[in-house]
């Protein structure tokens, strides 16, 4: 899996080992079984998932470039977990309403397009079972979501919805959540 990543110059934009392992830790406590992630990649992080699901659980996983869902269909088959996973192509916002009737969801993972996270957000709230996991990963955006102004290096949209999605995390009644002090910050939440 690493060596696809690397291949194609995309190493370093997955999550880390450590926060595979977090997520791994957090699966196997929460005993999820039907996991959503937004945002495959290579699926460097759908792997770390499947390979914490029992037997009976699944992972639907959505990813809008054709080439990294053909990449990861790859790596899924290569490590041995393609069976558990359901991959789906196209706009997150737009193949989200389509996985309803799966639902209620244990747990969704963020790794998306970072302006579109509250949205995202808002999906979870209405599908993810009481007492289910969001996790997202980049939400201090390298720590620049703290800053007071727009930093060059984002645009107004990832700054102000990121900030937004932090929000909700931390005001909104229906969550419980924390960000962790990983290199770009994931955040854990419980659905309350």
């Amino acid at each position: 899996m690493r060596e696809r990543l690397v291949s194609a110059d995309r190493w370093g934009i997955n999550i880390s080992a450590n926060e595979g392992k977090i997520i791994q830790f957090l699966i196997s406590l929460a005993k999820a079984k039907k996991i959503v992630e937004v945002g495959t990649l290579f699926g460097y992080s759908t792997v770390w998932i499947a390979r914490s699901l029992p037997i009976d659980g699944r992972v639907w996983t959505i990813e809008r470039d054709h080439e990294a869902v053909r990449q990861a269909r790859k790596g899924f088959e290569g490590c041995g977990v393609a069976e558990k996973i359901v991959q789906l192509e196209g706009e997150a916002v737009d193949l989200l309403n389509g996985l309803s009737a799966q639902g209620p969801f244990d747990m969704i993972f963020i790794d998306a397009n970072k302006s579109a996270y509250p949205q995202y957000l808002e999906w979870a709230a209405d599908h993810i079972r009481p007492g289910g996991l969001i996790i997202a990963d980049n939400t201090l955006l390298g720590g620049h979501v703290a800053a007071d102004e727009k930093p060059e290096s984002l645009s107004r949209a990832q700054y102000t919805e990121m900030r937004r999605f932090n929000d909700l995390i931390a005001n909104d009644a229906r969550f419980f959540g924390t960000i962790l002090p990983t290199d770009e910050g994931l955040t854990v939440a419980i659905r309350r």
